[in-house]
């Protein structure tokens, strides 16, 4: 078994379970490091918006009232940049209400050093000084899942086949074992490749999958014969294990017994019982989640985010805020809507995690913990078809945040003509495409790993560099 996918409930199981020892096979049998021990566990939340998102719109804005500005022609010409935000163009309420107000009438907000577009709400606006924008990343495709699976694991896939392991299956192997789903991704895809059994990522839609999860299945043992087992799976001289551990498959079987009776014998569980009529009073509010939520929409899914990491049950989450934004067609009808809305639950989440104690070892609030990745596989043009509607575009932006990042900052940035990709100054931040350097999945995640002070070895053969001008 080469690589193993985000497990279902059963699959989950079966790895806990008889199932174990295929994992074995190719999952390191090292031992799991222990993520309190250093007192400043590192967490991690990956964050995707599905689709491609319209970077004029976001973190890489024009003013789309100069002249440069406001015409749609494919290839620049004179007077001409081959940019069109056509903000004007939008029905939004919110990109409407940003044009109508005279500071930021050209439809680009500011906040201290960071530009931002119109679908960009105060929610998240609040929290720039904690944030770097990189611009001006080349994603090297426009094909959705290639896109999605290069910037969740940092290596181009093979063909369409994701490549190596996904950054929160990577977190999550080095901070160890001592969280309850170390790795839970929520409506995302991830990958383990190579990594540890532990470090595999749980895949959940929602609350009730992830209490599902928590919950033993099937009728409970009589007392006389779970303590039996329980005897056998801590007896480590033993007949059986001399004679069949010889690959360690025993002792990982044995591991992962013991890891599931700790799931599904604990309080966590309780955490997740929770529904419209039964709310958990203060994420509710801070996520405005009302009567009428939908919590198998984006508010719903950051609400498990904000649990599994508020409670130390998880180290790295990864979490799908936003879909459908591949808009060919009616981008001027529903795309800001889609990004703001995605947009305003990540910054309640946010400021959600800056107020809540951290429950785990090392104390301190959540956010004091908590390095964020905001991606989407790829950008959309910077002109608009003949469908109202943007295409797929190669140069890209993400957004990273985190104690050992520096907030308040953009690097790098795309050509004042059809904006494409533009080298870097990995030292500086600044544009250079003398001398610089093309930016790309693989050294974002190598800069977020030596962030969060862990190795990034295992894409010694993407040849990464890093953006140091990012790093505190």
């Amino acid at each position: 078994m080469s690589r193993t996918k985000a497990h279902s409930r059963r699959r989950f199981l079966e790895i806990m379970g008889v199932g174990a020892g295929v994992v074995a096979l190719r999952s390191v049998l090292s031992p799991a490091k222990a993520f309190a021990d250093s007192g400043n566990p590192q967490l991690l939340l990956f964050c995707y918006l599905s689709g491609g998102w319209d970077q004029l719109l976001a973190f890489d804005p024009r003013p789309y009232n100069q002249p440069k500005y406001q015409t749609n022609a494919m290839y620049s010409g004179p007077g001409t940049t081959g940019i069109f935000p056509a903000y004007d163009w939008v029905v939004d309420p919110g990109v409407e209400s940003v044009l109508a107000t005279p500071a930021t009438a050209s439809g680009v907000q500011t906040r201290g050093n960071i530009t931002f577009g119109p679908a960009v709400p105060d929610a998240l606006l609040d929290h720039a000084a904690d944030l770097c924008v990189i611009r001006g990343m080349s994603m090297d495709t426009l094909t959705h899942e290639v896109g999605r699976r290069y910037f969740t694991t940092g290596k181009f896939p093979r063909g369409l086949a994701p490549n190596g392991s996904a950054l929160t299956t990577v977190v999550a192997a080095e901070e160890g074992s001592a969280a309850l789903l170390p790795n839970l991704a929520i409506s995302t895809e991830s990958y383990n490749e190579g990594q540890a059994a532990y470090a595999s990522p749980i895949r959940v839609n929602n609350a009730s999958d992830v209490l599902g999860v928590l919950t033993p299945l099937g009728a409970t043992l009589d007392p006389k014969s779970d303590a039996a087992l329980l005897a056998f799976e801590e007896a480590s001289d033993t007949c059986e294990h001399h004679a069949s551990d010889g690959n360690g498959l025993v002792s990982l079987f044995k591991d992962s017994r013991k890891e599931a009776r700790s799931m599904t014998s604990g309080t966590a569980a309780t955490l997740f019982q929770y529904s419209i009529q039964n709310p958990v009073q203060p994420l509710f509010d801070a996520l405005d989640i009302g009567t009428n939520a939908d919590l198998n929409g984006p508010k719903g899914k950051a609400a498990i985010a904000a649990l599994a990491l508020e409670n130390a049950i998880s180290q790295a989450v990864s979490v799908e805020l936003a879909s459908g934004l591949d808009d060919h067609d009616e981008w001027d009808t529903v795309h800001a809507g889609k990004l703001r809305t995605s947009f305003e639950t990540l910054g309640r989440l946010i400021g959600y995690l800056k107020t809540r104690d951290y429950k785990g070892m090392g104390g301190g609030k959540v956010w004091d913990h908590t390095t964020l990745v905001i991606f989407s596989e790829f950008a959309r043009t910077p002109t608009v078809n003949s469908r109202n509607g943007r295409d797929h575009h190669l140069a890209s932006s993400c957004v990273v945040a985190g104690p050992g990042i520096k907030g308040d900052l953009v690097v790098g940035a795309t050509s004042e003509e059809n904006m494409a990709v533009r080298k870097m100054n990995l030292t500086t931040g600044a544009p250079d495409d003398a001398a610089g350097a093309l930016v790309r999945p693989s050294d974002v995640h190598a800069t977020v790993l030596q962030s969060m002070v862990l190795p990034y070895d295992h894409l010694s053969n993407q040849s990464p560099q890093i953006i140091t001008k990012i790093l505190k």
